[in-house]
């Protein structure tokens, strides 16, 4: 598909996505329940519990880079001093 095509695709996607949140935020039956919460409750509920997974997510690909990134190799004084290979 042309980017164009997936730009539309993407932008109708995500005002459809914003039209639906602000319904079951602001405008959802508040006597239709799951699991013993509301509408309006799940739509507060999902995306603080995404977004927090996210970041620690996040967090623990960064402690797993460093753990597992061996440690770099010690410069020499030769190098340090300006008598490297390249002059």
């Amino acid at each position: 598909m042309r980017d164009v095509v997936w730009g539309i695709l993407l932008m109708a996607l995500s005002i459809t996505a914003m039209v639906i949140y602000f319904w079951a935020l602001f405008l959802s039956p508040s006597n239709v329940k799951f699991l013993d919460r509301s509408i309006s409750e799940w739509a507060i509920i999902i995306p603080v519990l995404a977004f927090v997974y996210l970041f620690l997510f996040v967090i623990a690909w960064i402690g797993w880079a460093l753990a597992t990134t061996p440690p770099s190799l010690p410069i020499s004084e030769e190098k340090i001093k300006g008598g490297g290979e390249g002059q």
